[in-house]
């Protein structure tokens, strides 16, 4: 009689496990929505506006006004080209930002900037060449070895 009765109740909670299996699967995908990287999707900036907008951000950062004789320039960090994301925050870039007064570059140095709504950027971080010279040690240490050195090796 022991042996039934673990058998049905056995029986009875396996519809309560597979019930409980397909709620959860259910709620990963709802939480993930239809695109997992849809918080990428829906702030990434097209390529066809990319420069103007990256431009027009830098310059407001860097308190340039339109009639201004400076200007600003950026490059990619070299092997990091491409867009970053880390968990559900902003998707990013890792630049190497320049301000230029005419020819003559007045501040140069690492920016970490991100796309917001399909129409702008933050530099969330912006490092200057001299304070990645004076401490590289912890550049290293807050974006890791790879990026850390290529920042680094920038700055010298």
């Amino acid at each position: 009689m022991g042996a039934n009765l673990r058998r049905r109740v056995i029986v009875s909670f396996q519809p309560l496990q597979t019930a409980i299996i397909l709620c959860c699967l259910n709620l990963s995908l709802v939480g993930c929505g239809g695109d997992p990287l849809g918080h990428v999707s829906e702030n990434e900036v097209a390529d066809a506006h990319f420069h103007e907008y990256l431009v027009r951000d830098l310059r407001a950062y860097f308190k340039l006004p339109a009639e201004s004789t400076k200007s600003v320039g950026h490059e990619f960090i070299k092997g990091h080209e491409e867009l970053y994301q880390t968990g559900t925050g902003y998707p990013h870039y890792f630049l190497w930002v320049y301000v230029y007064d005419g020819n003559k570059i007045v501040s140069e140095g690492f920016a970490k900037v991100d796309a917001i709504d399909n129409s702008k950027f933050r530099v969330a971080t912006f490092i200057s060449k001299a304070q990645i010279k004076k401490d590289p040690r912890a550049i290293e240490e807050a974006y890791g070895s790879s990026l850390g050195a290529d920042i680094i090796n920038r700055a010298l």
